[in-house]
């Protein structure tokens, strides 16, 4: 009886991991498309931190604003595979 309920345990922890992982291929896909506001959809620290770099090479010169635009898009699958390793040492105390 106790390895079932283990069982069934690991089963709705893999299943909450599994509902609530983010793509890499789409966050890669968002900072193409969008740039530093991408990172929005990986970390909203990380697109605040993106933006006022962007604003300031843009102040110096416009162009760099590219940049930062390619960083995002470089950043984002290893923002998105530390928010899935977080969230599954997380699931362990917050599935039930």
């Amino acid at each position: 009886m106790e390895r079932t309920a283990t069982s069934s345990r690991q089963e709705r922890i893999r299943e909450y991991v599994k509902a609530s992982s983010k793509s890499p291929v789409t966050a890669v896909i968002y900072s193409l498309i969008y740039g530093p506001f991408g990172c929005l959809y990986t970390d909203p620290k990380s697109t605040v931190i993106a933006l006022m770099v962007a604003v300031a090479l843009g102040l110096v010169y416009w162009p760099l604003i590219a940049v930062v635009w390619v960083a995002c898009v470089l950043v984002a699958p290893f923002q998105v595979r530390a928010y899935n390793a977080k969230l599954k040492r997380a699931a362990r105390y917050t599935v039930i």
